[in-house]
């Protein structure tokens, strides 16, 4: 006959089964964590969910889910949602929360790592200083860095973090920009003409004493920061093809303005990238090509980087290297070829091999 377990003290208990628990769990920063996770549930299902179906995912009880929705939406008073809405679906139904049609577009989900890397390129934008652009996306770039600081207990190798001041220690540096703080102005009228397509007006910048410029009617196709310079890519009113634009340097524009009432198409044809010519500078697309020759000591450096699509490279068995390259802009060209000293020599063409050397002798001149 089967007998049954004894009782009192020193019968063996049965575990009871782990079951999650209901509220806020143990642990800090719980709170952050599962207003990260709210948000998530939201963005993937924009027709809404219950609060029932809300606390039951958190783990929460729909108490804390209405603290989290206020938290998330960011104002005190449950009758002033702006993010979020509540949406009846049956007379005395229970509401589907979901965030507002509207306000889709600008809700974002970062991780901090994503945060962080955005965070390392804010330095580049610090040529936009003085105008209403910059401080737009200043403001953005704060609520980013709030999301990256925000103090959490990282889980896993994917997660890092935000109590380390890694935004003082990774960072892109950009070259030294031109202060352009007291044209603030002018930046956002040219952004304005670029981001709406609207006919821009500018007068040329004119040495002092000379006489004023007439106005010129621009179509701004483009606007590129190039080496801490902003410059801009577009035709004059009258130009007949996508291929007759100009690249005009920001400082030779002066009395910019934007039309209210006069906007142009962007041709089909048009493609920015034909004009960015990374170290050799901005222009329209050239079939001249320059060959520039390297001692083996910087060859490496040459190799190893990607300085134009369109690039050639030959290697000969000494070590010296070769690089064909379309010359679009000599100055920027000349610039860029100079910075390797004695360690570069232009071959073609012949009258631009002729400038460099007329440079280095001038400069040898000043040491002499």
């Amino acid at each position: 006959m089967r007998t049954l377990p004894p009782f009192g003290e020193n019968a063996r208990r049965i575990p009871k089964p782990r079951v999650p628990k209901v509220g806020r769990p143990e642990g800090r920063f719980t709170q952050h964590r599962r207003l990260d996770k709210l948000r998530e549930l939201l963005e993937s299902e924009p027709r809404g969910l219950t609060l029932e179906e809300l606390a039951r995912m958190l783990r929460v009880t729909q108490r804390s889910v209405r603290r989290y929705l206020l938290e998330l939406d960011g104002t005190t008073d449950p009758a002033r949602y702006e993010l979020l809405e509540s949406i009846e679906t049956t007379p005395g139904g229970a509401h589907l929360w979901r965030i507002r049609p509207g306000e889709r577009g600008r809700t974002v989900s970062l991780r901090r790592a994503q945060a962080y890397a955005i965070l390392a390129t804010r330095r580049a934008l610090d040529i936009l200083k003085g105008s209403a652009l910059y401080d737009e996306v200043d403001l953005a770039l704060g609520h980013i860095e709030k999301v990256a600081q925000t103090p959490f207990r990282a889980q896993g190798r994917a997660q890092i973090s935000g109590e380390q001041g890694l935004e003082g220690r990774f960072f892109w540096l950009p070259p030294a920009s031109r202060t352009y703080g007291a044209r603030g102005e002018d930046m956002d009228e040219l952004f304005r003409a670029v981001a709406d397509l609207r006919v821009l007006r500018f007068r040329p910048r004119t040495p002092p004493g000379a006489p004023r410029a007439e106005r010129i009617v621009f179509h701004p196709y483009a606007m590129v920061v190039h080496k801490g310079s902003i410059v801009c890519l577009g035709v004059r009113s009258h130009a007949r093809a996508a291929s007759d634009a100009e690249v005009i340097p920001f400082e030779a524009m002066t009395e910019i303005r934007s039309s209210e009432t006069e906007h142009f198409e962007l041709p089909a044809a048009f493609d920015v990238t034909h004009y960015v010519h990374g170290e050799f500078g901005l222009g329209k697309p050239s079939k001249v090509r320059a060959l520039v020759e390297f001692d083996a000591r910087v060859a490496d450096e040459i190799r190893s980087k990607k300085l134009h699509r369109d690039q050639r490279v030959a290697m000969s068995p000494d070590g010296r290297l070769r690089l064909s390259v379309p010359l679009v802009n000599v100055d920027a060209f000349i610039g860029w070829v100079l910075s390797f000293g004695d360690a570069a020599t232009v071959v073609e063409p012949p009258e631009v091999a002729r400038q460099v050397a007329d440079i280095l002798t001038r400069a040898a001149a000043r040491y002499g």
